[in-house]
This record gives C-alpha cells, sequence and structure tokens, in this order.
C-alpha cells in the first residue's frame, strides 16, 4: 500500500509539473513596452484599445502606459528607459534640432485640440493682449495654438503664451488664463463647466499625431521588436478608426467619460485616422513650413530628417 501512495504522488507531481510546462508554454512571458504620452487624450486611443483589448499581448508585450512632459520624455527615450513617445511634433522638432530620435508611425493626420475660452469671450480677436496657457515651447500644443491665433490675424507679438504643461485645464478652470488649447478629452470638460470653443483645429489644420517616436539606436538594435510594436499598432488604429462598438466601452473606461461623450469624441476624429501609419502630404507641408518658419531653418526640412519609416516598409512588403 504504501508504495502504491508514492507511486500516486510521484505521478501526480509529474502531471503537476507537465500541466506547469503547457501552461507557460501556452503564457510567454510578456514583454513590458513602455509608451509615453504627452497627456490622457483621444489621441491615444489606439493605444487604450491595444491594452484593452489584448492586441499588444497578442504580438507579445505587456503594455505599460505613461505620461511624461517632453523633455522628461526624450531623455528616456536616449537613455533606453522608454520605447516610444507619441508627441509626434515634439519628436519632429527635437530631431529637427539634432536629437537622435525619429518618426516611425503616425496614428491620426488631424488634431483633436481646440481653442476654449471663459464664456464671456466670443471670439478669437478679444484675446489680443491676453496670457493664453500653453504647453511647452515648440511643443504640438503651442503649434496648434499660434497657428488658429494666426488663422484670425493675430501675430505671435500680439499676445503671450504660459507653459503650463498638463495643467491647461487647471487654469483655464481656475481663472488664470482667459483661454488655452485643450486636447479633446479636456475639451469636453471644459465645455461641460460653461467654457467656450472658440475654434477646433482638425476643422482646419491638417498635422500628424499620435505616432510612435523612438531613438535612433533603439530602432537599429530593437528591430525585430519594433517591427512588431509597429504591427500591433496597426492593428490597434484599424480596430479603432473601424469598430466603434468596441472603442467605446474602452474610452469610457479609460477616459471616465459617459457612452454620450465617448460617441461625440470618438466620431469627431473619426475620419483622421491614419490607417497606414504615414502622415498624409498636406499633414508633413503644414509640420515642415510651420517648423521651418518657427526654429528659423534655412531650407524646409527633409523627410529623412524626422521620419523612418522603414519597417512600416518592410512590413507593408510581407
Amino acid at each position: 500500500m504504501r508504495d502504491w501512495n508514492e507511486m500516486l504522488i510521484a505521478v501526480g507531481i509529474a502531471l503537476l509539473l507537465t500541466s506547469s510546462v503547457a501552461l507557460a508554454q501556452q503564457h510567454p512571458k510578456l514583454r513590458p513596452l513602455k509608451i509615453a504620452l504627452p497627456s490622457n487624450t483621444i489621441g491615444a486611443t489606439h493605444f487604450y484599445v491595444g491594452k484593452s483589448l489584448a492586441i499588444f499581448e497578442n504580438y507579445g508585450f505587456e503594455p505599460q502606459i505613461l505620461v511624461l512632459e517632453p523633455r522628461a520624455a526624450l531623455a528616456a527615450l536616449l537613455t533606453g528607459d522608454l520605447d516610444f513617445y507619441t508627441a509626434t511634433g515634439t519628436t519632429t522638432r527635437a530631431a529637427l534640432r539634432g536629437v537622435p530620435v525619429r518618426i516611425i508611425i503616425v496614428g491620426l493626420n488631424r488634431p483633436d485640440h481646440a481653442l476654449v475660452a471663459a464664456k464671456e469671450i466670443t471670439s478669437v480677436e478679444q484675446l489680443r493682449g491676453k496670457v493664453l496657457g500653453g504647453y511647452t515651447a515648440q511643443a504640438t500644443v503651442n503649434v496648434i495654438l499660434t497657428e488658429l491665433m494666426r488663422r484670425k490675424g493675430l501675430r505671435p507679438d500680439e499676445y503671450k503664451i504660459l507653459n503650463v504643461g498638463t495643467a491647461r485645464l487647471a487654469a483655464l478652470t481656475a481663472g488664470n488664463v482667459p483661454a488655452a488649447v485643450l486636447n479633446g478629452l479636456e475639451t469636453v470638460y471644459a465645455v461641460k463647466q460653461g467654457f467656450r470653443v472658440l475654434a477646433r483645429a482638425g476643422e482646419v489644420i491638417e498635422l500628424s499625431t499620435g505616432g510612435l517616436g523612438a531613438a535612433v539606436a533603439n530602432l537599429q538594435n530593437k528591430r525585430d521588436v519594433f517591427r512588431r510594436a509597429i504591427q500591433a499598432t496597426l492593428e490597434c488604429i484599424r480596430i479603432t478608426a473601424t469598430q466603434k462598438e468596441r472603442v467605446l466601452p474602452v474610452l469610457m473606461k479609460e477616459l471616465s467619460l459617459s457612452q454620450e461623450d465617448a460617441a461625440s469624441i470618438y466620431d469627431a476624429v473619426h475620419s483622421a485616422w491614419a490607417l497606414d501609419g504615414r502622415p498624409t502630404p498636406g499633414a508633413t507641408k503644414f509640420e515642415f513650413d510651420i517648423d521651418q518658419r518657427d526654429m528659423g531653418l534655412k531650407e524646409p526640412p527633409r523627410p529623412e530628417q524626422v521620419y523612418d519609416f522603414s519597417l512600416l516598409d518592410e512590413l507593408a512588403k510581407r
């Protein structure tokens, strides 16, 4: 009897070990994928979708999504502590200053930002001489702010920008600034509090946002990993653009939105998604024209100074 019991125990241990090995084979260890956003925004919907619907997991990744301001994010890219930064405009201007970073995919080709003001302000012209809420110098938010003001006839010397980073909505609601450029999510919150939308950037501006910026060294040294990451991101973009019924619950959960607000935001950017992961000619021209003007460049930027779509090219050939 003792020999029989010992044999049963041995068989049980063997089965347990076999099951553990099989389980490990079915669920291989996921590689952390560190993605930084400049702020929580509708422009990051595809990354929220990829995480919530386990799309990144299907490609072997455990996405870690965090919010970082530009300088910290760019520094982390260069040290290898961060895989990607989604602020496409900031990464573009860093590349043009000689920082070894490149845009390897874009998410949208129209921004979701809006110029939002206190309810007593009814036109952009009333902002002349005012101090307006910006993000940081040469950030996409500031580029959009300057361009929206320019289109209404206001020169940069006719107003001032107070750079408050991700605290633009807080600065607006506290009365510290009469107007600020907010992302789509912040705009929803502001309108609910009685603030007024003066202009929506996506209606007049083509501009690539929500992409993946990467360090050149990482792009070379982690090529197989980054290729899978781009493939996963493309799938995330396509699902976000075409499967509203799956995306709305993600937006409601990740951004604490009602179904009505989530649907409104989704519809506002629906046509902006870059299904092929590339900027439109109009978005590239706008970005480069603004960069040449604001950075005082003698010549227009060249695409190879900013973009590296070689991994997208490789995937397209498969």
